[in-house]
């Protein structure tokens, strides 16, 4: 269930499909997350979708709304939000503090 998670962040998932699709309950499923992760299903596909987005941030010129939209968050305040939580930084400030400390 971890690698579909990472093989589909993108797309809507909700855990009553994906624990459909390895024949559990979504309960089943926030347990076996809790237990190999230590985060229910929602907080870890943010926290797969953060990390795909920090990549996104610092190799390719996209805006953060674009970013956003390709990780699978609705909105860009989405993103803000979540981003916060994770890197304890909106995502405009982690482009430039983290592009300030690659070698020139």
């Amino acid at each position: 269930s971890l690698s579909y998670i990472y093989r589909h962040y993108s797309e809507d998932l909700h855990p009553q499909e994906v624990g459909e699709r390895f024949h559990m309950s979504p309960r089943e499923l926030n347990r076996i997350l809790l237990y190999q992760v230590e985060m229910s299903f929602s907080d870890f596909l943010s926290f797969v979708r953060v990390n795909r987005a920090s990549e996104l941030l610092l190799e390719s010129d996209k805006t953060i709304l674009e970013i956003a939209l390709e990780v699978g968050f609705h909105s860009e305040k989405t993103l803000s939000r979540h981003f916060l939580r994770f890197r304890a930084m909106t995502p405009g400030k982690f482009r430039k503090t983290v592009a300030l400390q690659e070698p020139q």
